[in-house]
């Protein structure tokens, strides 16, 4: 009687996991970095960074991963920076 186990296949990691994808890319004159890579450059979950996409934020989805163009990605959140301005008096509505 053979009391060896079957030998499970070896599992392979998922050819689409994002970490098997390069963190940056080249392509022309811009950088591509990955989402992920980017939420953690700036230190915040990539949920965070996914929902400034609504605003207008650029990406491109290369193999299904979802890349930011650097450049271009730093100079979208530089301007929506909100400057404060001196308070002024609110106006109020005028009676009827």
């Amino acid at each position: 009687m053979d009391t060896t186990l079957p030998s499970l296949p070896e599992t392979r990691p998922d050819p689409r996991r994002r970490e098997l994808h390069p963190e940056r890319i080249i392509v022309g004159d811009k950088t591509l970095e990955r989402n992920d890579v980017v939420a953690k450059r700036y230190g915040e979950s990539e949920r965070s960074v996914n929902r400034r996409d609504r605003l207008g934020a650029p990406y491109i989805f290369l193999s299904g991963i979802k890349y930011r163009p650097m450049p271009d990605y730093d100079n979208f959140l530089l301007s929506r920076c909100i400057v404060e301005h001196k308070q002024q008096p609110s106006q109020r509505r005028k009676a009827r």
